[in-house]
């Protein structure tokens, strides 16, 4: 059976000129397009499609008869002047995001921090916003029980968007720059690790767990769950792993995705000889389960849900943290299993070079900042160091 065929019929030419697009839906529910006559760029703004058309459709009535006039230096002065938060949200978001050409995680991000801008701000003229304006926002999500990490992420949005202001000389100054995130906003919980009694006690419960080996993978080689569960069957040698691709999120779903974190994420790991056995013991369970199922949408992944799909990380929390209870320790999130990877190695004196190298990293920065966890309780340099010993 012939694949239908997406986009435009072959031999029809694109009636949009470069520089164009269809009418975007903006946050605050208006839409916009650009159109491009004579070689210059007009945008057109709009309570709908029909709308938007039809001012495209004046517009070029005007150009063809000689009434446009084109907007003075004092008007544009003036029309940024009366500019509000929400229309420079809007327009960031419209015409700069896209350029920046980000992961769609990322846009769902940034239009989900816009959404509390312009709640909160959105009626603010943006020359007139004052750093207690911003703080008073940030104030009002922490008292709704926003993270910190959530409000330093409308932060970050904000920012851009006025940081785009100021380039374009339509403000003096980025006040959210300045401004201050409340002390009152509750902190994320810190990473953790396992010490390696609890570690080797967990991996004895995962080889008993349907997709234990996921979890046993992310802690014995220090892949992250999007990586492990984007894992094909051809990404696993004899003796290795390919690590060629992740997960990414768009609209709340996930999807494969080629594009990993950082350039050095595409690596290839060496695998323990208990681990290639417990990865064959896995192959042969999913064919039992293959064969048995009415469905199986994907012969392809390592990992997935019992109708064969693509298991969805946010999802594994639950089970991850049953197996801990089941295995008598303290639940344990999926990528904290990587810390505790990256724990364990420095535990045992593997140089840091190594462990980023393993986790992906290209510089040793995460694992000295963030991954590495100091596991043993006490520091032990100083009494077992020979330098003050007496020389005979």
């Amino acid at each position: 059976m012939t694949e239908a065929r997406k986009g435009r019929t072959k031999g029809i030419k694109n009636r949009n000129n470069y520089g164009e697009g269809s009418e975007v839906e903006n946050p605050n529910g208006t839409f916009s397009r650009w159109v491009v006559i004579d070689g210059r760029r007009y945008k057109r703004t709009g309570k709908d499609r029909t709308a938007v058309r039809a001012k495209i459709a004046d517009l070029r009535r005007q150009l063809a008869t000689g009434e446009y006039e084109a907007p003075t230096a004092k008007h544009a002065r003036d029309r940024r002047a009366g500019t509000t938060v929400t229309e420079a949200v809007t327009e960031w978001l419209t015409d700069d995001m896209p350029a920046r050409n980000l992961a769609p995680s990322t846009n769902d991000r940034h239009r989900y921090s816009a959404a509390h801008a312009i709640r909160l701000l959105g009626h603010h003229r943006l020359v007139q916003l004052k750093v207690r304006d911003v703080e008073a926002a940030f104030k009002t999500l922490a008292n709704e029980g926003q993270s910190r990490a959530s409000i330093v992420k409308v932060s970050a949005t904000l920012s851009l968007v006025l940081q785009s202001a100021v380039r374009r000389g339509d403000l003096a100054r980025n006040v959210v720059a300045v401004a201050v995130i409340p002390a009152s906003a509750p902190r994320t919980a810190a990473r953790r690790s396992l010490s390696p009694d609890d570690a080797r006690t967990l991996l004895r419960q995962l080889r008993d767990e349907r997709n234990g080996l996921a979890f046993g993978i992310m802690l014995r080689c220090g892949l992250r769950p999007g990586e492990a569960f984007a894992l094909h069957w051809n990404d696993l040698g004899d003796n290795y792993v390919n690590v060629t691709r992740g997960l990414g999120r768009s609209g709340g779903k996930v999807y494969i995705s080629d594009d990993l974190k950082t350039a050095a994420s595409k690596r290839t790991i060496a695998l323990a000889p208990d681990l290639t056995d417990w990865i064959a013991s896995h192959r042969r369970d999913q064919k039992v389960e293959r064969l048995a199922a009415p469905t199986w949408t994907s012969s392809e992944l390592v990992f997935t849900t019992p109708a064969g799909a693509l298991i969805d990380p946010s999802k594994s929390r639950i089970q991850l943290a049953a197996i801990c209870t089941a295995a008598g320790i303290d639940p344990i999130r999926p990528n904290e299993l990587r810390h505790s990877c990256a724990s364990l190695l420095a535990d045992e004196g593997v140089p840091n070079e190594l462990i980023a190298d393993l986790l992906g990293h290209t510089t040793t920065r995460m694992v000295d900042e963030t991954y590495r966890h100091r596991l043993r309780p006490v520091v032990d340099v100083a009494a077992n160091a020979t330098w003050a010993q007496t020389k005979n």
